[in-house]
Parts: structure tokens; sequence; C-alpha cells
């Protein structure tokens, strides 16, 4: 039998390591979806990359606000088109619903179809609906000058 050279250790504790964070990063996903609890997030901003785009959304947990990339919506070749849509008709400054474990604050599962347009409950998620419609008002007023 032939004897490994570094370089073929190298590769191989890459790869094992990639399979760990891979298989960890579904763990974590799957048990957000399972154990999870439903909240409210607001879309802010959006980033787009050479190769990667970076989705930013906010939301309030213990009255501390929270703003993650880790939100489960990507660009990916395995997206069906409904999905790839769905995500394209994301809105800055729009409220959507998602999953959240309390074991992982910083990450969350938007769902991009499920908009929440009823401010009852985007308050009940610490969400201040009076001073977001000031700072509406303020940028639409400064887009107009």
């Amino acid at each position: 039998m032939k004897n490994l050279k570094f370089g073929h250790y190298y590769l191989l504790f890459l790869i094992v390591l990639f399979g760990f964070l891979h298989i960890r990063g579904v763990r974590i996903q799957n048990n957000i979806k399972k154990n999870g609890k439903d909240i409210v997030v607001k879309f802010v901003k959006k980033k787009s990359y050479p190769k990667t785009t970076d989705f930013y959304f906010s939301y309030y947990i213990n009255d501390s606000l929270y703003t993650t990339t880790g939100s489960g919506i990507k660009y990916d070749i395995f997206n069906s088109e409904k999905e790839t849509q769905a995500i394209n008709d994301l809105k800055i400054g729009v409220y959507y619903l998602a999953r959240f474990n309390q074991k992982y604050p910083n990450i969350i599962i938007v769902n991009p179809n499920k908009r929440i347009v009823d401010t009852l409950e985007i308050e009940k998620f610490g969400f201040n609906m009076k001073e977001e419609k000031k700072n509406w008002q303020k940028e639409l007023f400064s887009e107009t000058k």
C-alpha cells in the first residue's frame, strides 16, 4: 500500500471539514423548522456581489434588535422558477413571516411567500409602526427633493 503524502492528508481533512459543516447546517435548519416558532421580520437590505447576494433581515427577540444574513434565502442552482421569482419579489421595508429558534438567535428561515401586513401582528413582534411610518415619510420626502 502506498504511503499518503501531506497533500493527501490535507485534502482528506478539508473534505471531512466541509462535510461536517454541511451536515451541521442541515441539522440547524431542520431543528429550526421542527422546533422553531414563528416571528415577523423586516427585509432591510439586499447587497449583491459578483457571485452571491446577501439578504439582510431585522427582527426583535426579547426586546433586542437583530439583523442577520442567515435567512435561508439564497439564489441557488437547485431553486425552482417559483422560488427564484419569490426571491426576486422581495421588497425592502416589507415584513415577512419567519421561523426562529432561541438556540440559534442569528439564524432564521424566512418564508418569502408570506408577507405580513397586519400592523397589530407586526407590533406584537417588537416593531413600532408609528416610528416606521415616520421613517417611511422621511425617505419619501427626501427622494422627491
